[in-house]
């Protein structure tokens, strides 16, 4: 058994990743290629013609980190290894510095989801 990459031949996308025996009957879906994969090949990956390519993985930015940020109370102390609460300070600082960059947003011009709206207002009146 082996893994095998379920290509979409059009594109050179990685549909998904299979294990297979490379024998037993199987027929991929139109428009699907399958080919042995190594170790790159995982779904939102592609296959350039001659080795697969990974998935490119965003950076969040500052406001995406804040936006889950500010709702956890507690931090990960890597000199303890463990979860231990925030001070009363960190989390001022962490929902300051959210609410500037989210005006700064608008501001700006961006347009900001409802998520963030919502978090923008809620910060405002605290």
């Amino acid at each position: 058994m082996a893994r095998y990459a379920m290509i979409v031949t059009a594109t050179g996308l990685v549909d998904n990743v299979i294990v297979y025996d490379g024998i037993s009957p199987f027929t991929p879906p139109t428009g699907i290629e399958l080919r042995l994969a190594d170790d790159n090949a995982e779904p939102g990956g592609t296959w350039n013609g001659s080795a697969f390519v990974r998935a490119v993985v965003p950076t969040p930015t500052r406001t995406q980190v804040l936006m889950g940020e500010v709702k956890n109370t507690e931090k990960w102390d890597s000199d303890a290894e463990e979860m231990v609460d925030k001070t009363a300070s960190e989390i001022a600082a962490e929902k300051l510095e959210l609410k500037n960059l989210l005006t700064a947003s608008l501001v700006g011009g961006d347009d900001l989801d409802q998520v963030q709206t919502q978090t923008l207002l809620r910060l405002e009146r605290e």
